[in-house]
Parts: C-alpha cells; sequence; structure tokens
C-alpha cells in the first residue's frame, strides 16, 4: 500500500512541474537548511578537539604542519573557527609524505576517507581524512625558491566529476601559489600551531584584499587570483569506504 501511494506522489510530481518546483524550495528552506545548520554545529562543536587530536598525532609523526585555507583565515581573521566552514585545512610539503601518516592517525582515530594524487603523488597529492564526520583536508605543498604551492582538483566545466574522469582519464588540476617567507607560532583555540610567518600576503594572496571582511558566498573557484590550471596533468581520485 504504501509502495502503491508513493509511485502515486511520484507521477504526480513528475507531471506537474510547478509543484514539484514548490517541493524543490521547501526542502532547500527548510529540511536542507536545517540539516547544514546540524553540520555546522557539529563541526564548531568537534573541531577544536580534532585540532588537538591532529597536533598530537603529528607530534607523534614528527612531521612538520601548519594551519592552511580556511583555518588559517579563521585564527587570523576571527580568533576561531569559521561558522560557515565545514573542514579543518592543513598544509604539509610534500617531501614530508609517508605511509606512516595514514597508519598514526588512524591510530588516533582518524579515517582516509579519499585522496587525489596526480602522477600517483609524485608531483602532487591532497588527502581526506575523518574525525567525528569533521573532514581534515591535507593539502601537500612544493617549495621553490621564492614561493609554495599546493594543488587542488575540479571537473570540466559542464560536466560532473565521474564524467570528467571518463571523457579526460581524470580529473583537472590547479596549482594554488603563495609567497614563502617561512614560518612562526600562533596560539589558537588553547593550543600552539604553526602558520605561515607572512600569513597577511598568504591570505591576501588566494582571499583578496579583504580577506579580514566575511563573505559566506566566497568561492575560489571564481574569486582566487592565485591559482594557474595545469594542462598537461591530470588528478587521479580514490575514494575509501
Amino acid at each position: 500500500m504504501f509502495e502503491k501511494s508513493k509511485s502515486i506522489v511520484k507521477t504526480y510530481v513528475m507531471k506537474h512541474k510547478a509543484f514539484a518546483n514548490i517541493l524543490r524550495f521547501v526542502y532547500q528552506k527548510t529540511i536542507l537548511k536545517y540539516q547544514h545548520y546540524k553540520k555546522q554545529q557539529l563541526f564548531l562543536k568537534n573541531a577544536p578537539y580534532a585540532l588537538k587530536i591532529i597536533n598530537e598525532a603529528f607530534k607523534e609523526l614528527n612531521i612538520f604542519y601548519w594551519l592552511e585555507y580556511g583555518t588559517l583565515l579563521g585564527a587570523i581573521r576571527d580568533q576561531d573557527i569559521i561558522g560557515h566552514d565545514y573542514d579543518i585545512d592543513l598544509g604539509l610539503f610534500l617531501d614530508d609524505y609517508s605511509c606512516d601518516i595514514q597508519t598514526i592517525l588512524e591510530k588516533h582515530g582518524l579515517k582516509k576517507k579519499k585522496v587525489f594524487l596526480i602522477d600517483d603523488g609524485a608531483y602532487g597529492r591532497e588527502e581526506t581524512y575523518v574525525y567525528k564526520n569533521i573532514s581534515i583536508d591535507l593539502f601537500y605543498f612544493i617549495k621553490t625558491d621564492n614561493n609554495f604551492y599546493s594543488h587542488s582538483f575540479r571537473n570540466e566545466e559542464g560536466k560532473s566529476w565521474p564524467k570528467t574522469i571518463e571523457d579526460n582519464g581524470g580529473l583537472l588540476v590547479e596549482e594554488v601559489y603563495f609567497p614563502y617567507s617561512g614560518f612562526s607560532k600562533m596560539i589558537f583555540l588553547g593550543e600552539q600551531y604553526s602558520i605561515p610567518d607572512n600569513y597577511h600576503e598568504h591570505l591576501k594572496a588566494h582571499y583578496g584584499e579583504n580577506y579580514l571582511i566575511k563573505d559566506a558566498s566566497w568561492d575560489y573557484r571564481l574569486m582566487a587570483k592565485n591559482i594557474t590550471i595545469l594542462k598537461n596533468k591530470l588528478g587521479q581520485y580514490i575514494e575509501y569506504p
């Protein structure tokens, strides 16, 4: 009986686009909005503790890392986690990559979720771990004389991620450049973390001159000026259960 009723409703919705649009609008403004709110509240609650766990893990690994991207922006601008954020962003050097990272992070309760590789990781890498439903993104940087850079990955315009991979053999690859001048320390949420010493120039390079002004609609794909698309590279995407 239930399945029959569900089929009738589905058929009605498919035939009446105006009604479908109303349902979609209600869903976006109520259920979806509430889900986002709950996700944000959970993130704000657990993120400080997740950072402490990560700090302990990297001390055990004896690998240098620093606050990066949105987490660095929140630390400098808000002295807190950004309220509309959903993940923790950390930077480390590609030369420091080791399989021990996964071993130790998993020992501390983090689970590997996904990996992006360029040339099987030899040229670039990005990894995502999860801790209590919080995503921790590890961006692996490469240092040159006066700057350093990480990578980002995206789908081709007008295509989904799977379609982009199918058509091109991988995802589009971007290099994200920052001026480099070493690192310093700061106290953030009661713990000591490394940050780029030139954090003002670092954040300005990615988020623009007005990075101190909050903008929940900011989209790096459209607004960041320090990104170069690599036409001779493709990104391999691996997802873990």
